[in-house]
């Protein structure tokens, strides 16, 4: 067992949280207490159900105690915490803020794991953030935390591609792929006291807002090959407007070249020669092609006629 005391933080139900504790316990880490996030106080991006033991469950089969306060502020926590004297800990997808006094708490310092390459898209929904943006490459940050949101020093990160047809599920699993082995080298390092620390680099800090409506609009000022990313990602999820009616999109294509015009509307479909089963958008990138849309009561309505 590694020498080096942690406290591991997570939320219940949470594949970030379950599947990196499953590979700190295989490496024998030496974890002394748990901390948990009830995950209903949160919302996520991901719909994928748990396949790994979660954290409350862990902790009742290893009998190792387990914290789970309504907020992280809580000076009752705090104090308890402490208690255990931990050298270092660990967070896994804990979604509350960690306030200054738990900070000052471990002597080698709070490290979280973060599903981005920081400083890019720091916060909430990292992933459903990248695949919006249209990133190319993505991957996971282990980072020392401070008082800021996701702004510490980096110990490590991975890279993965992000391509076109990802769902939030297949790119967060292809993050975590790429992730599991760097928990490994974290313990020896910490034991070794040669943990890495790179400061970010703040003029590229991207802070993520907590996702509205409005962001599942389809703005057709933004290449095509964007749009369909964010359709593949969440089906039926986004929707463009037209006559003050609101039509979601299921399915989506993406074409170069849709007619001979060279001047066309922002926003106005147009007909894809003689063919009148697709609804094509002219985008500053090749055309936004709809196959399948649903209007505001779930029926299907994917012919130009119905847009014209």
């Amino acid at each position: 067992m590694y020498k080096t005391k942690i406290a591991f933080f997570g939320t219940s139900g949470w594949e970030i949280t379950s599947r990196h504790l499953e590979e700190f316990l295989k490496n024998k880490a030496n974890i002394s207490v748990f901390a948990e996030a009830p995950s209903h106080l949160f919302k996520s991006t991901s719909t994928k159900k748990e396949s790994f033991e979660s954290i409350s469950n862990t902790a009742k089969r290893l009998g190792i105690p387990i914290f789970a306060p309504e907020n992280a502020r809580d000076h009752v926590f705090a104090r308890e915490l402490a208690s255990f004297k931990p050298d270092v800990i660990v967070v896994c997808g804990y979604q509350f803020y960690i306030p200054d006094e738990i900070i000052k708490i471990p002597p080698l310092g709070i490290i979280n794991f973060h599903s981005s390459l920081l400083p890019r898209h720091a916060g909430m929904h990292p992933v459903f953030w990248t695949i919006w943006y249209g990133d190319k490459k993505t991957g996971m940050t282990v980072h020392f935390m401070d008082e800021g949101i996701d702004t510490g020093d980096i110990i490590f990160k991975t890279e993965v591609d992000v391509k076109l047809g990802d769902t939030v599920e297949l790119l967060y699993d292809r993050i975590f792929d790429s992730s599991i082995p760097l928990v490994g080298k974290l313990l020896n390092d910490l034991d070794n006291g040669v943990l890495a620390r790179e400061p970010q680099d703040y003029k590229k800090y991207f802070y993520n807002y907590e996702i509205n409506e409005k962001d599942f609009e389809l703005d057709f000022r933004q290449p095509a090959e964007i749009l369909a990313g964010r359709v593949l990602m969440l089906p039926g999820k986004f929707y463009f407007e037209l006559n003050c009616e609101r039509y979601y999109v299921v399915e989506c294509g993406i074409i170069k070249e849709a007619t001979k015009k060279r001047k066309f509307k922002i926003g106005e479909p147009i007909k894809d020669g003689d063919d009148n089963r697709k609804v094509v958008f002219a985008t500053p990138r090749s055309f936004f092609v709809i196959k399948k849309a649903l209007d505001k009561d779930g029926r299907e309505t994917a012919r130009c006629h119905r847009f014209q």
